[in-house]
């Protein structure tokens, strides 16, 4: 007796749901439809698990091996065994109600113009779903409907139209677009579609469909006659990334039908949701509260030093002469200097200032509310997008933070580096390779912003050693020829202009300071003779660490400040204990640990040598914040810590009202000019610091910037600060 084809032939993709994929086969089964009918199940799954136990409990299911290339996919490949003249389209995470296949089927058969048929769909309680079937899809029903504008406006007309909500669910519904979890199409009819578009790997392939549909002037139907539960994404929830593939789907839709352009700007605003638009609003406040402190009254309350003014005078000569520093500034060993870094950024904002001295303070601003918005994503990054809130926050907010964005110098970049070293080591140790280089990288930048922060260096060797020992992938992975060449890359573009001055003066930047660092390393434990720790040098940065950590963290006195820094201090080594080595909490306290013991064994109470732990500082403070569970005590200390610190702020003209300001040092250059009388003058600092050379730079540079004269000539000026002011006197020569 010849075997005759079935009428329908029910396709199901199965992804990781076998518990429901039996149940949704079984109610089929059930319902004893009446129409001939064949299941075949597509599995997706990558690793095959149901065949065995499905060929065993349905033996007359057609089960068909696929790799996952998404739900459109496996109902193509499915298609091709198909033997029905209709296809019925079923989500394995559904369950018939009644006759389900019966009813698609009545309502189909005879009927020329019908695309697909749609069953009703209903929750697990049996209770239907209010919104089934939508308008066509196009930007603005996009824009009203699926963006935050219908989260908070779920009435507004758009809206409400392309959902079609209060139709009645007794009475059958002509759609634009039916839902495909349970729906019936012509064989035919799809092939003439041209099946179904593989480039949506899951969602969206309904508007796609019907949309080709109607095209070719097919109609659809809703008929709730067909009832069938629907679990809703149990199988796409499995994967993890449910957002990531209607993302996706999204793009490719408005790409493929209204171009990229179109396209992109659609997925600009449905990208914002609720999580989005707080965070963008969250971030851009705080970028504000951030701006506002850094710039707020700039050109009246910024020093300037003479360290400072030694930059100023380096970027100038370079514009003027042309000759490119290969060196910065001499530090405490007068025999080692800084980088020229900081005068090759400072020089191109001269430029175009006309050397205006408050042009670089501007550059220093932008740099500290940059590095606000990089403790954000960071901190986001690393840990969680509460985090990072908090992190940036306290960025914004720290008035030594503040004062350092405020303060035009080769310190002002180094928190900033610092947070991407942070960063790139992080992903380092847990085995990313390709961000080793850009930790040599940003090692040689902080080496020419400040030499202080080689002491960076053994915990990276550290971490080089232990993963070499024991064999981690993060070590591992670094024999490879790109990796170096990238890292030696990475290394000399910073440091070209220190090395060729190396290569002419015996290496003392980098061969003999390396072996003077190793020697200092080697003496303090004990070799070489007895370690020489000052205890009078010792105490006295100590007391300096906590003012300072008090005007970095929050302003609320120095026997808070101690109580928060140790508080954190222990918790940050607990992280440490219990997060591992490896983990960003180890790469972050570990780096802070080591600058901290060199503070303190160095002793020498130094701001310059602090700038480069406030990263780590602010992020154990924060880390400190982060812990405490409950929500209003957290709102408390934040508004504690910006009441505080702004207050702390405003009341000391943001720390600089025992400084002498760059604006009193303008208007004493400008007295000097009237004194002089335009003639070339020999300037004399005397005050506090006139030991240095350096003292008198400031001033030179303005007198030279206001008038262009010399600083040499047949009268002396002598310029005094102290407290009360700067004075001015000419003697004659």
């Amino acid at each position: 007796m010849k075997k005759t084809n079935p009428i329908i032939s029910v396709i199901i993709v199965h992804y990781n749901v076998k518990n429901e994929l039996f149940d949704c086969i079984t109610s089929i089964n059930k319902s004893k439809p009446k129409v001939s009918f064949e299941i075949i199940v597509v599995d997706n799954d990558e690793v095959k698990v149901i065949r065995k136990d499905l060929v065993s409990k349905f033996p007359k299911v057609k089960y068909i091996e696929n790799i996952n290339n998404g739900w459109g996919g496996g109902i193509n490949k499915g298609l091709k065994y198909a033997k029905g003249g209709y296809i019925y389209l079923l989500n394995p995470d559904t369950l018939f109600i009644n006759n389900a296949l019966d009813s698609v089927y009545e309502f189909a058969k005879n009927k020329s113009n019908v695309g697909i048929v749609s069953s009703l769909l209903f929750d697990k309680n049996k209770k239907v779903y209010s919104i089934q079937g939508t308008r066509l899809l196009n930007p603005l029903n996009a824009i009203f409907s699926l963006s935050f504008i219908n989260k908070f406006f779920p009435n507004n007309p758009i809206s409400k139209k392309f959902w079609m909500r209060g139709w009645d669910k007794r009475k059958v519904k002509q759609v634009e677009s039916a839902t495909l979890s349970a729906a019936l199409i012509k064989k035919e009819v799809l092939k003439k579609a041209g099946g179904f578009d593989e480039n949506f790997f899951l969602y969206y392939e309904e508007y796609d469909l019907c949309r080709r549909l109607r095209k070719l002037g097919y109609k659809n139907y809703i008929i709730p006659s067909s009832k069938v539960i629907h679990l809703w994404e149990v199988s796409a929830i499995q994967t993890g990334r449910t957002n990531e593939f209607i993302e996706n789907s999204r793009k490719y839709y408005f790409k493929k039908y209204y171009g990229k352009l179109t396209a992109g700007l659609v997925e600009l605003v449905l990208s914002l949701n609720k999580k989005k638009i707080f965070s963008s609003l969250s971030v851009f406040g705080i970028l504000l509260v951030g701006s506002v402190l850094r710039f707020d009254r700039l050109s009246l309350y910024t020093p300037f030093i003479g360290d400072q003014a030694w930059y100023y005078i380096s970027a100038r000569d370079m514009l003027i002469s042309g000759q490119i520093p290969l060196l910065g500034i001499a530090s405490s060993h007068p025999w080692i200097h800084q980088g020229p870094l900081w005068t090759y950024i400072l020089a191109p904002t001269l430029l175009v200032s006309n050397f205006n001295p408050i042009s670089g303070v501007y550059l220093s601003a932008g740099i500290g509310v940059f590095t606000v918005l990089v403790a954000y994503l960071i901190g986001s990054r690393l840990i969680s997008f509460k985090f990072g809130l908090l992190f940036s926050f306290i960025f914004a907010v720290s008035p030594l933070v503040v004062f350092h964005s405020r303060f035009a110098y080769h310190t002002t970049p180094i928190p900033l580096f610092v947070l991407l070293l942070f960063y790139f080591l992080s992903k380092w140790v847990k085995g990313r390779a390709f961000y080793f280089p850009w930790i040599i990288f940003t090692m040689s930048i902080l080496y020419n912003l400040e030499l202080a922060t080689v002491i960076f260096w053994p915990v990276i060797i550290g971490y080089l050693l232990f993963g070499l020992f024991k064999k981690k992938n993060y070590v591992l992975n670094l024999k490879n020829k790109k990796i170096f060449l990238l890292s030696l890359i990475g290394f000399t573009i910073p440091m070209l202009p220190i090395l060729v001055y190396d290569f002419q003066n015996g290496f003392t930047q980098t061969v003999v300071f390396g072996g003077w660092f190793f020697y200092k390393v080697l003496q303090f434990l004990g070799f070489f003779g007895k370690s020489q720790i000052d205890n009078s040098s010792f105490v006295s940065a100590f007391n300096f660490f906590f003012i300072k950590y008090e005007q970095l963290t929050l302003s609320a006195g120095k026997t808070i400040s101690m109580i928060l820094f140790f508080t954190s201090l222990i918790l940050s080594v607990y992280y440490l204990k219990v997060k591992t080595l490896s983990s960003t909490f180890g790469v972050i306290t570990s780096l802070t640990l080591m600058g901290l013991l060199a503070y303190f064994i160095s002793g020498v109470p130094s701001e310059a040598y602090l700038v480069m732990l406030f990263p780590g500082l602010i992020f154990m403070f924060s880390l400190l914040i982060y812990n405490i569970k409950n929500k209003y005590i957290i709102i408390f200390v934040l508004f504690l810590i910006v009441f505080l610190n702004i207050r702390a702020l405003i009341i000391s003209n943001y720390l600089t009202k025992d400084l002498i300001t760059l604006n009193q040092k303008i208007e004493a250059a400008d007295e000097i000019l009237k004194l002089s009388g335009g003639k070339d003058v020999e300037l004399v600092y005397k005050g506090v610091g006139e030991e240095f050379e350096s003292s008198v730079l400031p001033y030179e540079y303005l007198v030279w910037w206001l008038e262009g004269s010399k600083s040499e000539g047949e009268s002396v000026i002598i310029i005094n600060e102290s407290s009360e002011g700067i004075s001015i006197k000419e003697l004659s020569k």
